[in-house]
């Protein structure tokens, strides 16, 4: 079986594929960075005293999650807005990409018409425009999103891109709480005989940083008391990613211990190593959903484009997309898949999943193409007489005028 993949490449005329980036790389290029600082700007913005309100139960329970994403909302246009620009860029692309297919397919079948977009022109042919979106490259994004009505498809997909987003953010702040409370005191731990247990010793608790704060503190302190240290530098994170926080930083409280620092001392310096390794871990989370989020853009977008050019008839029922990879360094889920062909509206179905597109996981570089199969060429039709214009009949039901030249 051939596997189609993609390499990077770009050269003039050739650019329109997806950029695969090497699997290792933390740079972001334009459409990523985007996204990834608004969705950083959407955490920041996380109300210093909710962390507080929650652990010490002076919000409803029920309530706190609905009330923390009902805060956070006003970023949600920044990170759809974000969003929007890579799908109608991926739009603009497939829609080139599919033009180029079906013009393979109509020079093989000797037909005299090509497809083109507002952009293309091909000399010598009858062109037959076709574009599904029309949009202007050079205007910025917000106001192309602005100047979108409500409905329109790419439009609503951003804002519920981003919608899931918040919600996710905010559903971990709430875990985190849990998390941090829950890590504090029934931390298991392997002796080297193998036996586990849960909980600590008196002796390490006064080694972690909660017999630390204890010390530091003039009056006895409760789960919540911690807690409330430790979270605010959890802010963004995986509930396992805080709970990597938690422990890094009673790391490094214990070896400040060691040393004989002071319990005043180490608290100041605990908290700056928090908020250092929160805000690396915050980043690599941002990084991460931006690019799984521009793998969701892009590849809704090209199959809104494929779904369009069979509505319109330009290509049949039967028409098959492809699961393209990238050229290296395939993941055991997504390398299964390159090559593989369903038709149009089918899922694909991978390991742990399915769906009509990619991404199949976080920072996927997978996306699809269509393949159009024309058995014979379109119908010239018409005798350029009023009524009877010149025009072209597809096989599968598309018809248009030849413009005049």
């Amino acid at each position: 079986m051939t596997v189609k993949v993609a390499w990077v490449q770009k050269k003039r005329g050739d650019n329109h594929l997806p950029r695969f980036r090497p699997t290792d790389s933390d740079a972001l290029d334009a459409k990523e960075k985007r996204i990834n600082d608004a969705i950083l700007e959407t955490m920041g913005k996380v109300p210093e005293d909710f962390y507080r309100r929650y652990i010490f139960n002076e919000v409803n329970e029920a309530r706190a999650l609905e009330r923390l994403i009902e805060e956070l909302t006003p970023e949600q246009d920044k990170i759809a807005v974000a969003i929007f620009a890579v799908y109608v860029q991926a739009a603009d692309d497939m829609a080139h990409r599919l033009r180029d297919s079906i013009n393979r397919e109509l020079r093989r079948l000797k037909s005299n018409a090509r497809l083109q977009g507002s952009r293309e022109t091909n000399k010598a042919f009858d062109n037959l425009f076709w574009e599904p979106f029309t949009y202007d490259p050079t205007i910025p994004p917000l106001q192309l999103f602005n100047q979108q009505p409500p409905d329109m498809a790419g439009k609503v997909f951003a804002r519920f891109r981003a919608g899931e987003i918040i919600s996710s953010v905010a559903s971990d702040v709430q875990a985190n709480i849990e998390a941090i409370i829950a890590e504090g005191f029934t931390a298991q731990q392997t002796f080297t005989t193998g036996r586990t247990v849960t909980g600590l010793t008196p002796e390490q608790t006064a080694r972690r940083l909660f017999g630390i704060l204890q010390q530091a503190s003039p009056v006895p302190i409760t789960g919540a008391d911690y807690a409330a240290q430790v979270v605010p530098y959890t802010n963004g994170l995986f509930p396992r990613w805080a709970v990597a926080v938690d422990r890094s930083m009673n790391s490094y409280a214990n070896r400040l211990a060691n040393q004989g620092i002071d319990p005043k001392e180490i608290e100041r310096r605990t908290k700056g190593h928090g908020e250092r390794y929160g805000n690396k871990l915050r980043r690599a989370r941002a990084r991460m959903i931006a690019r799984t989020e521009v793998a969701y853009a892009q590849n809704q977008a090209m199959y809104d484009v494929m779904l369009s050019a069979q509505n319109d008839g330009l290509v049949g029922t039967q028409t098959l997309k492809e699961w393209v990879t990238g050229p290296l360094d395939v993941c055991d889920i997504c390398t299964p898949m390159g090559g593989k062909r369903v038709p149009l509206k089918q899922n694909f179905a991978w390991q742990g999943g399915q769906g009509l597109y990619p991404p199949a996981h976080p920072n996927c570089r997978c996306y699809t193409d269509m393949i159009p199969q024309y058995t014979q060429p379109p119908t010239r039709l018409g005798t350029g007489q009023t009524g009877d214009p010149y025009r072209y009949q597809f096989p599968d039901g598309w018809q248009i005028g030849v413009p005049v030249q």
